[in-house]
C-alpha cells in the first residue's frame, strides 16, 4: 500500500482532533520551509549588497570578517526597528520610519513569530496613525491566535 493510501486509511479512522493535529503539523512544516526560504534569500541579498557596497567607491572595504556573512535579524520588540545591533553597520533608507511605537501589553515578545507575523508587528510598530496601528495589532492578534478576550 502506498504512503498516501496508508494516510487515507489512517485518517478515515482518526478523530477530528487527530486529523486537525496532523494538518496543523503539516502547516507548521510548511511555515518552517517558507521561513527558511525567506531567510536564505535575505542572506543572499545581504551578501550581494555587502559585496556591491565594499566594491563601490567610498564603500566600506576590508574589516568584513565573519560578521559580514551573518544574516541580520529583527531586533526584539523592546528595541526600535531602526536600532543598530552590535557588529552590524548602520544602514539608513529614506523609506524607514523615524518613529516606532511600543506594542500593547498583551502582545508577547515576538521571538517565535513567522514572516507574516513579523511583518504585521513591524507595520504596527511603525504606524503613526493610532486607529490604523490598533487595527494592525488586532490583525496580528488574529493571525497569531491571540484572543482579543485575553486582553
Amino acid at each position: 500500500m502506498s504512503e498516501n493510501g496508508a494516510k487515507q486509511t489512517a485518517s478515515a479512522t482518526a478523530t477530528p482532533a487527530e486529523r486537525a493535529a496532523v494538518l496543523d503539523e503539516e502547516l507548521h512544516r510548511g511555515y518552517e520551509t517558507f521561513d527558511g526560504f525567506i531567510l536564505s534569500e535575505r542572506e543572499r541579498a545581504q551578501a550581494e549588497s555587502n559585496a556591491a557596497g565594499s566594491a563601490a567607491p567610498g564603500g566600506q572595504s576590508g574589516g568584513g570578517g565573519a560578521d559580514a556573512a551573518e544574516p541580520q535579524t529583527m531586533p526584539e520588540s523592546g528595541a526600535p526597528s531602526g536600532a543598530v545591533l552590535a557588529g552590524q553597520p548602520a544602514v539608513s533608507t529614506p523609506a524607514e520610519p523615524s518613529q516606532t511605537f511600543t506594542p500593547p501589553e498583551d502582545i508577547p515578545s515576538g521571538r517565535d513569530d513567522d514572516v507574516v507575523a513579523r511583518q504585521l508587528r513591524e507595520a504596527a510598530m511603525s504606524e503613526p496613525d493610532p486607529v490604523l496601528r490598533e487595527a494592525l495589532w488586532d490583525e496580528y492578534r488574529n493571525y497569531t491566535g491571540l484572543s482579543s478576550e485575553e486582553q
